[in-house]
């Protein structure tokens, strides 16, 4: 080999080495870049293009089949909510109803019913003021055993007061009402479950110029009157135009266990 052999040989190995520097693979995707490859493309589109419509037209088909279950949902929704309204309404007319009839019946609670007032006066409900008399009763000052004045002393002086003609009757400042317990408990003679001590002074409202005297003219002014003489029992009575009691304690004047019993017609 001559030196003019070498670059000669030099210059072919370059071209070589230029020729096959890339893959072979690179060649054969060349070569199918020139290819007509639009017709194995071509369905492909169309293929897709058709699902896509038919998914549309679905779609479509789908939503005109919604829209009446959708309408009446929404004309459910609607009527439910002018039903509401109309509740609400009628509610809000009862409610000022009902208000109406409380400030009339409150109304006419104020004001004053000589009969409704009058079966409170009776049943002890209202404190009262009006003539009468004052009864006071003291233990004898001898000491002596019969000269103490006991419950059954005062239950007595009550019930003839009563039947005297009486309207009101309290004792020691304890209205008499229909529950009222007059009797002996823990050393004491007990009122309204309010222990009471001598002298004892018993309120009658009444007239004062007849009440007296039908008192004494009763069993009741009779077993006094021997009270007074056998056991120097102390008895005063003094009459008056303007006397008062009181009301009787609520907790006396509230029925728990008995029921009035209605008549036959």
């Amino acid at each position: 080999m001559t030196e003019q052999d070498a670059p000669t040989r030099a210059e072919g190995l370059l071209e070589q080495i230029a020729d096959t520097a890339l893959d072979d693979d690179y060649y054969v995707v060349r070569a199918g870049e020139d290819a007509p490859s639009r017709e194995f493309n071509t369905p492909l589109t169309a293929l897709v293009l058709t699902a896509f419509a038919l998914l549309v037209m679905m779609a479509a088909v789908q939503t005109r089949n919604d829209r009446p279950a959708t309408e009446r949902e929404r004309n459910t929704l609607i009527s439910d909510v002018d039903a509401r309204k109309e509740l609400q309404v009628n509610r809000e007319a009862t409610a000022q109803r009902l208000r109406k009839q409380v400030a009339d019946l409150s109304a006419s609670a104020d004001r004053f019913d000589p009969a409704y007032q009058d079966l409170r006066l009776q049943a002890g409900d209202l404190a009262a003021t009006g003539p009468g008399i004052t009864v006071v009763v003291s233990p004898s000052t001898l000491g002596n055993t019969d000269g103490t004045v006991t419950d059954d002393d005062l239950q007595i002086l009550v019930n003839g007061l009563w039947y005297a003609g009486a309207e009101a009757v309290a004792i020691n400042g304890e209205r008499i009402g229909s529950l009222t317990g007059i009797h002996f408990a823990n050393g004491a003679i007990n009122v309204n479950f309010h222990n009471i001590a001598p002298p004892y002074t018993v309120v009658a409202l009444g007239s004062s110029d007849t009440l007296l005297q039908r008192f004494e003219n009763n069993p009741a002014g009779h077993y006094w009157a021997s009270r007074q003489k056998d056991a120097a029992v102390q008895f005063g009575v003094t009459p008056s135009s303007d006397l008062s009691v009181p009301a009787v304690p609520k907790k006396r004047m509230t029925i728990r266990h008995a029921t009035a019993i209605k008549e036959d017609e």
